[in-house]
């Protein structure tokens, strides 16, 4: 048998793995790919752990089989698919020798492997160096559609991916960020980047899936995921935020490749780990499980809370106790301030109401030393006012262009109207949230906040700036939306026009 398989690995134009169980003939092997075997290794052992079972893998280009059978050897029942006949009689002839593995092979192309995949058909799916002769055949998007169906389907897979930065012909037609073929995925990690027989530059490796996170070694599966923390995200983070949440951790996901937002994905998430790993007394904060960054992503894990965000609550007119709310943040935003710490991005979206009804603030990284509020007016003093009308009234607008401002303290019922004209009367250094707090819960009895006749010229003031505000708001949606129709109609003579 093994003078059988040497003369078929003779036969094929490049032997471009080493040849399973045979060192002798794997000296000219292109890659050695023992590189790629240990990270693939390990994401085996943790999903087959989670699982509670050996797992079926599918490689797509399988080549010779060494991942196949380095796998097969692992329990794995695996199945190879490569649409050159040569290296499937070597990936058979090898299998020949070891019939105590559960490996098969077939001769076929990746794109009709995969048009025929059944869901849950395998638990693991490999596609090493292979996606860009096919993005170069039939193009990126075609290929990002076809792996997000592949999404659906298996637990996770691993990839390796070609970078456009390469030498050879094909190089042009791939994607700038490689990750954009596994957009369809939930979870995106790096595993690492190997050198290849090509050039110098080294090539990621990926793991993806919709079902798992892996991160600092450790695979946890997760319920759901969100592409954006909340409805009024509006892409802001331009896809570059994920979140998951399951098994009672919650796991955020920072891409680091975008360099528009680069420095505030890297700020936020040291913010948040470094609040995390030491709250301060009077602030309960989830447990932080875990933590990290490479080159490309950050990452963290915490303890998540259960309840539902205060805007979800908004938007779904459910009950809620605003004036809980209302004491429960500022209550905790004093706590904040006495160590010297200010959250700056106090919203409906970043309060969380718990199945008691309590209110707890929540995204940590936006908790900092820097006292200024992240959006108009900055002030965040007058940024609370305007989440205290919101969250009595129930209602939030759109923040394009701006907030509404509303930060007529006459519009609050008491004891808020009260508290807050004291806040403004004193000066505006002198503002504290623990005052705040505790003229809401009128802990000091000794002052009663100015009449209607007193405030009159400063409210009539307020009420004509927020006039303003809205035929502002007014004015910029139309022209909005009349940009958005000139650009259909574009579109449309554009795809009109003869070719």
């Amino acid at each position: 048998m093994s003078a059988h398989v040497g003369r078929l690995v003779a036969a094929i134009p490049e032997v471009y793995q080493p040849i399973f169980g045979h060192p002798n003939l794997s000296q000219n092997a292109a890659r050695s790919s023992e590189d790629r075997l240990q990270p693939i290794l390990d994401v085996y052992r943790a999903l087959a752990a989670q699982l509670g079972r050996p797992l079926r893998v599918l490689d797509l280009g399988c080549a010779q089989g060494f991942f196949c059978l380095s796998l097969a050897k692992l329990g794995a029942s695996v199945h190879g698919v490569d649409f050159q006949q040569g290296n499937i009689a070597v990936c058979q002839a090898l299998a020949g020798e070891t019939p105590e593995l559960k490996a098969s092979f077939e001769t076929a192309r990746v794109e009709d492997a995969l048009d025929a995949l059944k869901p849950d058909q395998y638990d693991l799916v490999l596609g090493l160096s292979v996606f860009h002769h096919i993005i170069h055949r039939i193009g990126a998007v075609s290929v990002q559609r076809m792996l997000a169906v592949l999404a659906e389907k298996v637990g996770a897979g691993i990839f390796e991916l070609a970078l456009a930065s390469e030498p050879p012909a094909w190089a042009a037609s791939q994607p700038a960020n490689p990750r954009q073929i596994l957009a369809g995925f939930g979870f995106v990690i790096e595993l690492g980047q190997n050198a290849t027989h090509l050039s110098a530059i080294a090539r990621p490796l990926y793991f993806a899936s919709s079902q798992y996170w892996r991160l600092n070694g450790r695979m946890e599966r997760f319920d759901r995921w969100l592409p954006e923390s909340h409805v009024f995200e509006n892409g802001a983070n331009f896809g570059t935020r994920r979140y998951f949440f399951g098994g009672g951790w919650m796991a955020k996901l920072f891409q680091l490749d975008f360099v528009r937002c680069r420095a505030a994905n890297m700020r936020d998430h040291r913010n948040e780990v470094a609040f995390l790993s030491d709250p301060p007394a009077g602030f309960e904060a989830p447990a932080l499980l875990l933590h990290g960054q490479s080159e490309h992503e950050a990452w963290l894990v915490r303890e998540q809370w259960p309840g539902a965000l205060l805007i979800e609550r908004m938007r779904a007119r459910a009950p809620y106790d605003a004036g809980a709310v209302i004491t429960d943040v500022v209550t905790q935003l004093a706590a904040l301030e006495a160590a010297g710490l200010y959250h700056n991005d106090v919203r409906a979206w970043n309060v969380l109401i718990g199945p008691d009804g309590r209110a707890r603030l929540i995204d940590y990284g936006a908790i900092s030393r820097d006292s200024r509020d992240c959006g108009w007016p900055h002030n965040i003093f007058l940024s609370f006012l305007i989440f205290a009308q919101e969250t009595i009234s129930g209602e939030v607008e759109n923040l394009s262009p701006l907030r509404v401002p509303k930060l007529n303290p006459d519009d609050l019922p008491e004891p808020y109207r009260r508290a807050f004209w004291r806040l403004f009367e004193r000066p505006a250094e002198q503002w504290r949230f623990a005052s705040l707090r505790d003229d809401i819960l009128q802990i000091s009895g000794d002052y009663e906040a100015p009449s209607a006749t007193r405030t009159a010229g400063f409210t009539s003031a307020l009420r004509a700036m927020e006039e303003a505000c809205s035929l502002y708001r007014t004015a910029t949606q139309e022209w909005r939306n009349r940009a958005a129709q000139a650009e259909a109609q574009a579109r449309q003579l554009q795809n009109l026009a003869p070719r």
